[in-house]
């Protein structure tokens, strides 16, 4: 984001592979667990995690969270959860 600017959540484009990377930093996970879950390099989850701060404007993994909730990119405890149907009317 240049200048410092917020990005529009309309225009964020999160991976699949990074919304799963959000969801388990959202159960508390370390990057190093998360890399062990996936099968992945801790490298690769930094990498990811990084990425993910840069596309959300978020500064910490609790602003991520947040970010996340508000935007229907992760449920919790039955809070959000309407925003994560797969598209189907009625779905939950």
């Amino acid at each position: 984001m240049a200048n410092g600017s917020v990005p529009d959540p309309l225009t964020i484009d999160l991976s699949t592979r990074e919304v799963e990377i959000v969801e388990l930093v959202a159960e508390g996970l370390t990057n190093q667990e998360i890399a062990e879950r996936l099968t992945i390099s801790k490298r690769t989850v930094d990498n990811h995690v990084s990425n993910v701060f840069t596309k959300t404007g978020a500064k910490n993994r609790v602003a991520l969270l947040n970010w996340a909730m508000d935007h229907g990119k992760i449920c919790r405890d039955g809070f959000n959860c309407c925003s994560l149907s797969d598209g189907e009317p009625g779905a939950t």
